[in-house]
């Protein structure tokens, strides 16, 4: 899963909304603002990271702008234009930590698998390796003990 962070001006109301949408770049609001802030419009694969990036866009967004109000918001528009509701920086960072800790661990170093998984085919797509560098120690590994 990829995670972005965009500023918006929600339609219709035109509250400002540092958003962070799941899916990729396809699944933001379409009231985008134009990429001023470090971590704009990056894809992130650790929510975390993704969370971390947005409370940092709001509060600098906030210095810029000390009479508005600025907002956090989180969720996926699965394509569609979908405002986010509104969430606090412990709800985001609840949320991205739950959605992290659900990700699957490499059955080979235990690091979580926050981008693409790599898998073997005799293994099936349940065993789940980080990289190909992990899923290749992981066959050589138990094709050894099994000789």
């Amino acid at each position: 899963m990829t995670y972005v962070v965009t500023r918006q001006m929600q339609w219709p109301d035109g509250k400002y909304v540092v958003e962070l949408s799941e899916g990729g770049i396809d699944y933001t609001n379409p009231d985008a603002l134009a990429n001023k802030y470090k971590g704009e419009f990056e894809g992130f694969d650790n929510p975390v990271e993704a969370a971390e990036t947005a409370i940092e866009i709001m509060n600098a967004w906030k210095k810029d702008m000390p009479d508005e109000e600025v907002f956090l918001g989180y969720g996926c528009t699965c394509g569609m234009t979908m405002p986010f509701d509104d969430c606090t920086e412990e709800e985001l960072n609840a949320w991205a930590q739950k959605t992290y800790d659900a990700m699957p661990d490499c059955e080979e170093c235990g690091n979580k698998i926050t981008g693409e998984s790599w898998n073997l085919g005799e293994y099936g797509d349940t065993v789940k390796f980080c990289s190909e560098d992990c899923a290749e120690r992981y066959f050589v590994k138990n094709t050894m003990e099994e000789e």
